[in-house]
Order: C-alpha cells, then sequence, then structure tokens
C-alpha cells in the first residue's frame, strides 16, 4: 500500500490505470488495475475518489474549509478549497467553483439553474442540494434524460448522500415513488404521467440537461408542487427559446455559471489545443452539394412566404417544418416541408460520409497512436462502425459505440477504454448526452455540427485534467466552402468562447492539413503563415 500512496500524494487525481502505469515503471510490471483498485478502496481512510468512471482518487485530507450555514436549522453538508477535497467525515469532494453555485443558489432561495462546461462537474452540486434538502427532512425528485444518467445518478446518490436516505427508481423497469422513498431518481420519459408530487412540505427538483425540458413533452414533468428547484446544464440556451418561456419561469434563470476560463483557472478541465482540419469535397461531390443546398434555401423561402414557419429563432422554425412535414396528405405546405428535410438530411449525410474525411483520419493515425485515449465523433452509426474499422486496419485496438448495441454491450466498450484495452472509440451522438465516459486526451469531429451544445458537450470528454498536466488535443474536420466551413461563420459561438482560452487554435486549409500532424504533437511550435485573410487564425495564451 505504501508505493499506491506515495504515488496519489504526488499525483493527486490520477486514476487506478494510471497508478497502475507509474508503479509498472518503476519496477512493479506485474501490477494490475485490480491490484491497485483492492488497495484503494480497502484503505478508504486514505483514499478518497470522485465518483466518475474512471474514478480518480486524492489523499484524506483533514484540511476543508466550512461552507457557508444554508438556512436555520440546517447542517451544511459541503466543503471544499481550490483543488478537491474530502468533506471531514464524509466522501464528497467538492471544488470551489460547486461551493460558490451552491452559494448562488441557496441566496436565490433554492431556485435556479447552473449552467458550467460539460467536464466540470455538475452532478456533485445536485447531490449536495440534496443533502440540503434531506436535512431538511424534504423529499428530492432527479428528473434525467437517460437511463444512463439515471445509473450515474443513482450510484452518486449512494455513494455520497446520506446513508440514511431511502433512494428509489422511475423507469427501466422500476415504478418507486416520493410516497415511501427521500429520493427518486426518474427517467423523464416515464415521469410524465406519474405522480412524483412531494408528501413533505418543500421538496427539491433538480432537473439534469435542464434544456431537454423544454419541449412540449417533457415540460409536464416539471411539477409545481416543488418549492426549491435546481436546473443543471452545459448549454441552457434552446434554439427555440423554450428556456425563456418555459423554464426560467419554472427555475427562476441562471443563478450560476462557469465556463472554460475559470474551469482551466481552477484546474477542473485541462488546458487544450484546437485545430480546424479543411479537406475539399471527393470529385462530383460539390455539385451535389450546392444542388441542395439550393433546394433548401428555395424551400424554406416558400415556407416562410405561406407562413408555415417563422423565420426565427431558428429552432422554431425546424420545430414548424418537422410538425408540418408530419401530417398526413401531400398539400403544398406538407410536401415542401418534406423536401426541406429530406435535403437537409441528405446534404448532411454528404458531409458527414465524404471519403476525404476518412482519409483525414487516416493522416491522424499517428496522433491518435501517441495518445492515451482518442474519441472520434461520427455522424451516423455506419460513420462510426466505418472509422473504428479504418482505425483497426492502421493497428489501434478501436471499436464503435452506438445505441445498436445493447446496453450490456456499450458497458463493455466503456470498460475496455477505461482499462486501455481500447485506445479509441467511435460513435454518433450516442456519447453527446447522458453517458459517463472515461477520459480521453484527444478528440476528432468528423460530424457535420454546427451545434455550440454538440461542441461543447463533444469537447467536454477530453477535457478532465490530466494527471501529467498536458493539455487536450480536439479536431473538427471540415468541408471547405460549405456551411461546416469557419470561415463562412460555423461554429462561429463555440470559437468565440473557445479562442480566448485555448491554447492554440489554428485553421488548417486542405492545402495545408500535411501540417496537422507535426501542429498536434505535444509542445509543437506555433504554425507560420499569414493570420488573416484565408479565414486562419493563430492564438496562443501564456
Amino acid at each position: 500500500m505504501g508505493e499506491v500512496d506515495a504515488v496519489v500524494d504526488l499525483r493527486p487525481g490520477c486514476t487506478a490505470a494510471e497508478i497502475r502505469d507509474v508503479l509498472r515503471a518503476n519496477g512493479r510490471v506485474s501490477i494490475t488495475t485490480a491490484d491497485v483498485i483492492r488497495v484503494l478502496r480497502t484503505n478508504a481512510h486514505r483514499f478518497r475518489h470522485d465518483g466518475n468512471e474512471p474514478a480518480r482518487w486524492w489523499p484524506a485530507v483533514d484540511d476543508p474549509v466550512p461552507a457557508p450555514d444554508s438556512g436555520p436549522g440546517v447542517t451544511p453538508l459541503l466543503t471544499a478549497s481550490m483543488q478537491p477535497r474530502v468533506l471531514h467525515g464524509s466522501t464528497l469532494p467538492l471544488y470551489r467553483w460547486q461551493v460558490e453555485a451552491l452559494d448562488a443558489w441557496r441566496q436565490r432561495g433554492g431556485r435556479g439553474v447552473v449552467e458550467a462546461v460539460t467536464g466540470t462537474g455538475k452532478t456533485l452540486v445536485g447531490v449536495a442540494a440534496a443533502g440540503d434538502e434531506l436535512a431538511r427532512r424534504g423529499q428530492v425528485l432527479v428528473l434525467v434524460p437517460t437511463h444512463e444518467l439515471a445509473d450515474q445518478w443513482a450510484d452518486a446518490l449512494a455513494r455520497f448522500g446520506p446513508d440514511t436516505a431511502r433512494l428509489g427508481r422511475l423507469g427501466g423497469g422500476s415504478r418507486d415513488s416520493l410516497s415511501d422513498h427521500d429520493i427518486v431518481v426518474a427517467v423523464v420519459n416515464s415521469a410524465r404521467d406519474a405522480d412524483l408530487r412531494p408528501r413533505r412540505p418543500g421538496g427539491l427538483l433538480i432537473a439534469d440537461e435542464c434544456h431537454r425540458y423544454g419541449s412540449d413533452g417533457n415540460r409536464v414533468a416539471l411539477h409545481a408542487g416543488f418549492g426549491r428547484r435546481l436546473g443543471l446544464s452545459a448549454t441552457y440556451a434552446r434554439a427555440d427559446d423554450a428556456h425563456l418561456t418555459w423554464l426560467d419561469p419554472y427555475f427562476g434563470g441562471t443563478c450560476y455559471r462557469i465556463g472554460y476560463r475559470r474551469a482551466i483557472a481552477d484546474g477542473v478541465t485541462a488546458r487544450f489545443d484546437v485545430a480546424l482540419a479543411g479537406v475539399d469535397f471527393a470529385p462530383g461531390e460539390r455539385g451535389d452539394y450546392d444542388e441542395l443546398t439550393l433546394t433548401m434555401s428555395t424551400t424554406r423561402a416558400q415556407l416562410i412566404a405561406a407562413g408555415h414557419a417563422p423565420p426565427e429563432p431558428i429552432g422554431a422554425f425546424f420545430a414548424a417544418v418537422a410538425s408540418l412535414a408530419r401530417r398526413r396528405g401531400h398539400s403544398p405546405g406538407t410536401s415542401a416541408a418534406r423536401r426541406y428535410l429530406a435535403s437537409m438530411q441528405e446534404r448532411r449525410r454528404l458531409l458527414a460520409e465524404t471519403p476525404t474525411k476518412m482519409q483525414a483520419l487516416d493522416g491522424l493515425v499517428p496522433t491518435i497512436g501517441g495518445c492515451e485515449r482518442a474519441i472520434i465523433f461520427t455522424q451516423s452509426i455506419a460513420g462510426a462502425e466505418h472509422a473504428a474499422g479504418r482505425l483497426s486496419g492502421h493497428g489501434i485496438a478501436a471499436a464503435a459505440i452506438h445505441s445498436r448495441l445493447d446496453t450490456v454491450d456499450r458497458r463493455l466498450v466503456l470498460s475496455r477504454f477505461a482499462t486501455g484495452d481500447l485506445q479509441a472509440i467511435t460513435a454518433p451522438q450516442v456519447l453527446d448526452e447522458g453517458v459517463d465516459v472515461p477520459a480521453a486526451d484527444f478528440g476528432v469531429i468528423l460530424a457535420a455540427s454546427r451545434s455550440r451544445r454538440q461542441m461543447i458537450q463533444r469537447m467536454g470528454r477530453v477535457l478532465r485534467p490530466k494527471p501529467d498536466g498536458r493539455s487536450a488535443r480536439f479536431v473538427i474536420v471540415y468541408v471547405a466552402g460549405t456551411v461546416e466551413d469557419p470561415a463562412n461563420g460555423a461554429h462561429e459561438g463555440f470559437l468565440e468562447e473557445i479562442t480566448p482560452v485555448a491554447d492554440r487554435v489554428h485553421t488548417f486549409t486542405p492545402a495545408e492539413t500535411g501540417d496537422l500532424d507535426a501542429y498536434l504533437r505535444p509542445g509543437a511550435p506555433q504554425p507560420s503563415g499569414l493570420l488573416t485573410g484565408t479565414g486562419r487564425h493563430v492564438v496562443m495564451r501564456e
């Protein structure tokens, strides 16, 4: 145990696999991850973990900074400092931003939305708020959008919540309620028609990924009977403005935000480099793209002119078009809506599946082979399978993870990724929300996405702090001269957010992608070339 103790003291925040690697490098060549986990878990008085998967471990210190009182008769549950610390006599580690977020929420009377970029640890804010409510003798409902998130919340509450709390589940075969439980974790699809009102005075509703509950179907799960309400989201704003019309009135608006700058400064997330790598269409594809774009443009104008859809906000336009397309019959409006959506889907497929993007992935093999773990995001299941096969052909241990795999197989892929058996996983949208993904240090986006939300969620998958302090790296592959091109405004909101805080951001034109591997090597110098006039830009941070 002394060797494990020494590693955790020297490099707090290590996973068991990282501790294993250090010990192997020091001569313990036969030690396994299971051996390390056994030592860590059987010495709970010496080590504490953060509850993530894989867990990161810290020494059990006794120097907490007390959190402010949360009200008369309520024992504060939480303590924290600038680094992850463990509550004296508890197992709940908190960063300072998490304590600040809880303070802000309490000062609003226990109402508000905490908006924190992916990877910063929103779940523990909710666990701590739940502890406050239980100390008041109230009850807690946790709403989640997916069964995977329900599993994560139930695990976090079981690990860090009060031992005496009765924890229940709704969804996935479970039908518990607050009539005989103190806390219920409910999947929203099951919560819509269930009686989940609190049975005792007060009550706290926690809505994880709360932007999801602005939709027509989900908002009915936001029960008015809860006196305290906490929303958690990486990206609260919705394209249809439902966060303003529905969510703000229920939660009381945003009470606390943490972005990349604060997260990096506090060591909550890793520093990072970003490369935007341009490719050209394969021969013949440009004409198809232009034709589909023209069809979308003219059809959109027709739908707006006929009053079938509003021009703004864009989310409301898409919602109206989708609703119109689902109607029976073949009226001019429904036909136009279906034509618009079909053209949009085909253009998206064309952008995602152009063979030049897979050629760009081939060029990234040296970087992927030299990293700890890599995640490749694709548009479709077929794209994920293709990318995994392509990497495997280059000798990279890779596997696809997607919704057609059952829960057991998806967990197996993530487990193999966590233990290092897989160096890369490829995925469409299944990893964007609601899945606890093992830490990676390199991410590649091959999918055609203009969504700030999706970009932040995907970037968060590679931003967990690295024990050795190295930066994360992130590559966005785009087709030049299309809606994916930053020179045409693609990713504008996302780039505005990350550019001031990234160590480096550089856009490579198709002619320059041969320089990409050199740029991505740790400690690589700034690329040379003009910084204006072509949409290229480099940002260096001290």
